[in-house]
């Protein structure tokens, strides 16, 4: 049995049974409203939430894709989400420098489409970053947004359940977003805790005091069930009168008059066009890909870029520069005969597995698609005695030799994992966090259907690459170094991947040539892509946005979502996003003294 079947015959009954899951959304489109929210992501979420608590304000959230799936509620079925009818499933260009043993040098990109945008297809895991980047932030001209300014907004959208955690003082209890430690416990996560001081790190809540060390993880989940941002925010505010949530609502341009002033959006549902019109405000939360992309087809971006496609330049700005994502490889792979991986043990006990799941919330259907633990950690480039790791190791349960049908292309399976079917295996997914490399976003046509060109441009700055061996090292030094995973007669594969199998690899030693060509084939974009509508000094010419988060040059527009960043966040980027999404909400409110007034 696979585990989608597994899925539709022990869990997807039930969970249908058990009541809502996704907002009820709206059938009618008034004309006008105050405030156009375009993306019910993790930002525009929590951002069409906090609006429309003002009974006085008249919200309109406009989603391109549907309502989320029922398997969105398994945290560990992240993976059947993939090109599914909630992910854009794009494909990067092809890579100068990566992704070299990929089909047309080109890697994945998925990106959420649907309510809860890619909180309802990502891995659910909540990490913030480290406080020093937010004070890089604001030290570089993003005024408001240093750690002590943004802190209050990550307490004010949690509900942490974990009583011990709650007491160090750094998570809140009152938030709609509930985050939970793993609700599964193995034996792989025990000995990496074991690792840690063996290390050199201490393991501590990474969300605390210190960024710095080896973490149990924490994600956005509710009774092991996941919490999207559309769960968290949406369902509280679905009976609002003041509010509309429109789905499959493709947005195809901003509306700007001749005075530079957004008053309202274009968009098409069922290929029939629309107009709706803004009293107050256009809010663009869209994405990293999908913010830009609206923005050049609506005339803000590079004058040349548009002009090459007949689009008239309303704003010449740096839009769909500044792109940043963290980047590793496919994944390092272990065998560990003395513990049962998650899928083993998921079809070992189906029965016992989904009870503990529907019943309490917990077992292995709870893990953030097998995500159990991180480290995160210092390069030799890196000062150790600041706490701004700038590698990271997440600990992965299980590899694709557990679950074939996941797996990566037929060469690379049969070569690498097929060897090790059946038996118990586990991962690292070393990346460096803070890439000195820039990609892009630019327009494929003037088509709105067409998806973006996106350019990650990995390995365009060749330390990247040498943190990413660096990190890989690391993370074959925690298995092959301890005495906790020795313990387990963990090893490391002895198989190799394609185009590889010159360089130096046992079950004991991989040469740093090995890793070398490990990444540049099999280059891995950690999904947090950033950055390209950046947020900076007025005078900045690479911003797009003030702090405040408005275009420059445009009245009443802003972008609210992960492209606001000016430097990615050394962590997943859903909870700075959604922290994002809560502090424009009271930027926004204060910038409307009427919002009492109906």
């Amino acid at each position: 049995m696979d585990f989608l079947s597994y899925l539709s015959k022990y869990i997807f009954p039930t969970l249908l049974s058990m009541g809502i899951y996704t907002p009820e959304v709206s059938k009618n489109i008034d004309s006008n409203y105050d405030y156009i929210i375009v993306g019910a992501g993790s930002a525009g979420s929590v951002i069409a939430s906090r609006l429309s608590e003002d009974e006085c304000v008249k919200v309109l959230l406009l989603e391109a894709g549907p309502e989320a799936q029922i398997a969105s509620e398994v945290p560990l079925a992240a993976h059947e989400l993939r090109n599914s009818v909630n992910d854009w499933a794009y494909m990067s260009v092809p890579q100068k420098n990566g992704a070299q043993g990929f089909p047309n040098q080109q890697v994945s990109v998925p990106r959420g489409k649907g309510l809860g945008g890619s909180s309802s297809i990502n891995y659910a895991i909540y990490t913030r970053g480290s406080h020093m980047d937010y004070d890089q932030w604001a030290i570089n001209g993003a005024t408001g947004w240093s750690w002590k300014e943004v802190f209050p907004y990550f307490k004010k959208s949690e509900n942490m359940t974990d009583l011990q955690l709650l007491r160090n003082g750094y998570h809140g209890a009152n938030g709609y977003l509930t985050v939970q430690t793993a609700q599964y416990e193995s034996v792989i996560i025990n000995a990496f805790a074991d690792a840690a001081p063996e290390m050199g790190y201490k393991y501590r809540d990474t969300n605390g005091a210190y960024h710095t060390g080896f973490t149990r993880i924490q994600g956005t989940t509710r009774h092991g069930r996941r919490c999207s941002a559309s769960k968290a925010f949406l369902i509280p505010a679905e009976n609002r009168e003041n509010l509309d949530i429109i789905i499959d609502a493709l947005v195809t341009k901003i509306l700007i008059d001749e005075n530079n002033e957004a008053y309202g959006v274009k968009f098409e549902i069922n290929d029939q066009e629309h107009e709706v019109y803004a009293n107050k405000e256009v809010i663009i939360c869209a994405g990293a890909f999908n913010s830009p992309h609206i923005l050049m087809l609506s005339g803000i971006g590079h004058r040349s870029h548009l002009e090459e496609f007949g689009i008239p330049v309303i704003a010449d700005l740096p839009v769909g520069d500044n792109l940043q994502n963290h980047v590793g490889a496919v994944g390092l792979s272990f065998e560990v005969p003395e513990a049962r991986d998650l899928y083993n043990r998921t079809f070992s006990y189906p029965n016992e597995t989904a009870e503990s799941f529907l019943k309490f919330g917990k077992g292995p259907l709870t893990s953030l698609y097998g995500l159990e633990g991180m480290a995160w950690f210092n390069s030799k480039y890196n000062n150790a005695s600041v706490d701004w790791p700038d590698l990271n190791a997440p600990l992965l349960g299980f590899t694709d030799a557990s679950n074939p049908e996941e797996a990566v292309q037929d060469a690379i399976y049969n070569q690498v994992f097929k060897p090790y079917e059946g038996k118990n295996t586990f991962g690292f997914l070393p990346c460096y966090l803070r890439p000195k490399s820039r990609g892009t976003v630019r327009l494929a046509s003037k088509n709105p259907r067409d998806a973006p060109l996106i350019d990650p441009n990995f390995f365009d700055h060749p330390e990247d690459l040498e943190r990413v061996i660096e990190a890989m090292q690391f993370s074959v030094d925690i298995v092959t170094k301890t005495n906790a995973f020795r313990r387990l007669g963990a090893k490391m594969f002895t198989t190799k991947f394609p185009g590889c199998e010159q360089y130096e690899a046992n079950s004991t030693y991989y040469s740093t040539e090995y890793l070398r060509c490990f990444s540049v084939k099999y280059t891995y974009g950690h999904y947090h892509p950033v950055g390209t509508c950046k947020m900076g000094h007025i005078l900045d010419r690479t911003a797009v946005l003030d702090p405040q988060l408005r275009v420059k040059g445009i009245k009443n527009l802003r972008v609210v979502d992960g492209s606001i960043m000016p430097v990615i966040v050394g962590g997943n980027t859903n909870a700075p996003i959604i922290m994002i999404g809560e502090k424009a909400s009271d930027m926004i409110k204060q910038d409307n003294p009427d919002r009492f007034t109906c």
